[in-house]
């Protein structure tokens, strides 16, 4: 196959090409929510429910993604703890989902996101962020964390009405990275995300910080390592013909 596919031929097999530039996910992949859980707490809630909560949250993105809709992150965050809090039996009043909100605008990165980025730019490959979420309010916590000067766009799903995992978020973000989709990966801790960059032609590196197995039912990721830094460290090791 050309090299501008993201890959060559070697004894009749193809293998992925090094990427020309990179698109981490935002929440959870960078972001450590884990202090959202204090806002649950304070609401009666528990850490296990802020989980089920963005799980919620993520499966009506996505359904309204699947109809060809979709709606903004703060709409569904207020809709996806309206379920948790019924099935919980707790009436949390007005306001209850802004606090979240705002909890989740005051959230650090990981350890490894900066040793990552460093190393992406050290081989010369762009780093974007790309987020289901707005791109002003992912840009605002990297630039508290200090990381968004490290990379060269944060991109939001808004721009082009879908959420991921549907094609269209990755290959606009190939589009403005300027690169084939083949030449480009996707970087996630959720398998759904490495899932979909896969599907529409990407690369994809699946970040296994939690030692669980990957969905046998998706495509397998390009690379996958237990932190940031090993999965790029095998990304940009991949052949750069």
């Amino acid at each position: 196959m050309r090299a501008e596919s993201g890959e060559r031929e070697a004894d009749g097999v193809a293998e992925p090409l090094r990427p020309l530039a990179v698109a981490f996910d935002v929440n959870e992949t960078l972001t450590d929510l884990s202090p959202v859980s204090e806002v649950f707490a304070r609401l009666g809630l528990s850490a296990d429910d802020l989980r089920w909560w963005f799980a919620v949250l993520l499966r009506d993105g996505m359904a309204l993604a699947a109809a060809g809709g979709s709606a903004g992150f703060a709409d569904l965050a207020g809709e996806a703890l309206d379920e948790v809090a019924a099935a919980r039996g707790r009436d949390l009043g007005p306001g209850a989902a802004e606090e979240i909100i705002q909890a989740m605008g005051a959230v650090p990165v990981h350890p490894d996101v900066v040793p990552a980025l460093d190393a992406l730019a050290a081989a010369g490959v762009a780093a974007y962020a790309l987020t289901n979420g707005g791109a002003a309010f992912a840009r605002r916590i990297l630039d508290a964390a200090g990381v968004a000067e490290r990379l060269a766009d944060v991109l939001s799903v808004d721009a082009v009405g879908h959420w991921k995992p549907r094609p269209e978020p990755y290959l606009w973000a190939a589009g403005v990275a300027g690169v084939e989709p083949g030449r480009m990966a996707l970087v996630a801790v959720h398998p759904w995300d490495t899932h979909g960059a896969s599907a529409a032609g990407l690369l994809s590196g699946w970040v296994n910080r939690a030692r669980r197995p990957y969905p046998k039912l998706f495509t397998p990721p390009t690379v996958t390592g237990p932190d940031l830094v090993s999965v790029v460290e095998r990304l940009v090791a991949l052949d750069g013909t």
